[in-house]
């Protein structure tokens, strides 16, 4: 038996699965475990499926014992943000609305990640239809475990805390703006938001900005995540039609001489904190060490780009909710109010001026990197180094917060944030790397080279 298994890479610990050396029983009670003693002071889980996760643990030890493959992640814990169904366990939103729902169905993308023999633990928190934390939501907001004073951030925040607490070998979140990216950032993750298109949210709700996410301790978690993830849905008209990418397979490069952009007037013109530009010059210069030519680049459009992702995130919200808004009006919180109403005052000439930013953008910005020959372009993920600073009122209200990740949203590039520091607060800090639509696999190549070179994904709070 293998101490604390919990604390190893997700990779890891399929390998110790298939080997024998531990049971997928003991892992998920592992992870158990560690909910009970950590979830009552970080609030990462808010709902948890012990009989299940050991229902499927024991089936999956039953197979491995017959000689049978259960698949690439068989055995190992998926903690799922809240705004993605589970078969048989409560999805709310974190809001009184869908208090009392549970599906009866699994989405795709849980079908998915069942069927390459992940086990779904339980779904971690969020902010009520992805506005600000209120402790009048369902569930009080979860909190920071590098720094448990400090509160968890973006919209996928729980996921991001419940990975970094090792309360499952990974996490899935969804990010419309950089919820994803943001909360790996301040929890030494890699949390990547693939390409638009390539994992379907039929079942989660419609998006054509919004993606579905893994979060990893590890680039090669991350990637073994993805691959189990993606798949064309004939049903979604949103869904990428094309084969699915082997991205652990091929995750081993040389990455010498790649040409990764640094739009640095950009980076300047925004609030960056001195601990952000601090790990993010440190980030840099560990691709040079790797061999990466980092080139200067004029980078154009990227404000605009936010404001029409957010635009088109406050409309569709509303679009969504105009009926119950009206209805149910004071069982919604106050957060979650303000930004729908944000969405009901938008006119269709602005959902069609944002569309056609966000087209504008898109086409701009993978031509920088073809004429420039990039592989990527690097950025911090945030400007803010703990989510009490990125919630300030003039800053949230702006996006500033997310003014490195909300464009790739709407123009739908690949973009994935790695670790790369930490703030005076103990708090982790992210950079984030974005390249060409469907090269998904050079960020993961890159982020994977990073990986080997550091020592960040070693490294687990205290708590």
């Amino acid at each position: 038996m293998v101490d604390a298994p919990h604390f190893l890479a997700l990779s890891e610990q399929a390998r110790l699965i298939r080997e024998g050396s531990i049971t997928s029983v003991e892992l998920v009670q592992a992870h158990l475990d560690q909910i009970s003693k950590l979830n009552p002071q970080l609030n990462s889980f808010i709902a948890v499926d012990p009989e299940g996760a050991l229902e499927q643990a024991t089936r999956i030890d039953a197979a491995l014992a017959r000689g049978e493959n259960p698949g690439p992640l068989a055995g190992v814990t998926i903690g799922l943000k809240d705004a993605i169904p589970a078969k048989g366990i409560p999805w709310t939103i974190n809001s009184r609305l869908f208090e009392e729902r549970v599906p009866e169905d699994d989405p795709p993308v849980v079908t998915r990640l069942k069927k390459a023999g992940a086990i779904v633990i339980g779904k971690t928190n969020l902010n009520e239809f992805f506005s600000r934390p209120t402790e009048s939501d369902l569930n009080p907001p979860p909190w920071n475990p590098w720094n448990p004073e400090r509160m968890s951030v973006g919209s996928s925040s729980g996921s991001g805390a419940a990975a970094a607490a090792r309360m499952a070998s990974a996490t899935v979140g969804v990010d419309g703006g950089g919820s994803v990216r943001l909360p790996a950032g301040a929890h030494n993750l890699y949390g990547i938001k693939p390409t638009h298109g390539l994992v379907s949210r039929t079942g989660v709700g419609r998006s054509e900005h919004s993606e579905i996410c893994p979060l990893g301790f590890t680039a090669l978690d991350t990637a073994m995540m993805l691959e189990s993830m993606v798949g064309h849905e004939p049903a979604d008209d949103l869904s990428w039609a094309g084969d699915v990418p082997e991205y652990v397979a091929n995750i081993d490069a040389d990455v010498n001489g790649w040409r990764i952009g640094v739009p640095r007037a950009f980076i300047e013109s925004a609030p960056n904190e001195p601990e952000v530009m601090k790990g993010f010059e440190i980030f840099l210069t560990k691709l040079e060490e790797l061999g990466c030519e980092l080139v200067d680049i004029d980078l154009q459009g990227m404000a605009e780009a936010r404001a029409a992702t957010f635009l088109t995130l406050f409309s569709n919200s509303y679009q969504r909710h105009q009926k119950t808004v009206k209805t149910d009006w004071d069982t919604y919180g106050p957060q979650s109010r303000v930004n729908l109403l944000q969405g009901a005052f938008m006119s269709s000439t602005d959902l069609i001026n944002a569309g056609d930013v966000g087209r504008a953008f898109k086409r701009y910005f993978s031509k920088l990197l073809q004429d420039q020959n990039l592989k990527a372009i690097a950025t911090p993920t945030s400007p803010f180094a703990t989510a009490e600073r990125s919630r300030r009122p003039g800053e949230h209200s702006r996006g500033i917060n997310a003014c490195y990740t909300a464009p790739f949203n709407i123009s739908g590039h690949p973009s994935i944030s790695l670790p790369a520091g930490f703030g005076e607060a103990g708090i982790p800090v992210g950079a984030m790397l974005t390249g060409e639509l469907h090269d998904d696999l050079s960020l993961l190549q890159l982020s994977h080279a990073y990986d080997l070179a550091t020592d960040w994904s070693s490294l687990a709070p205290s708590i």
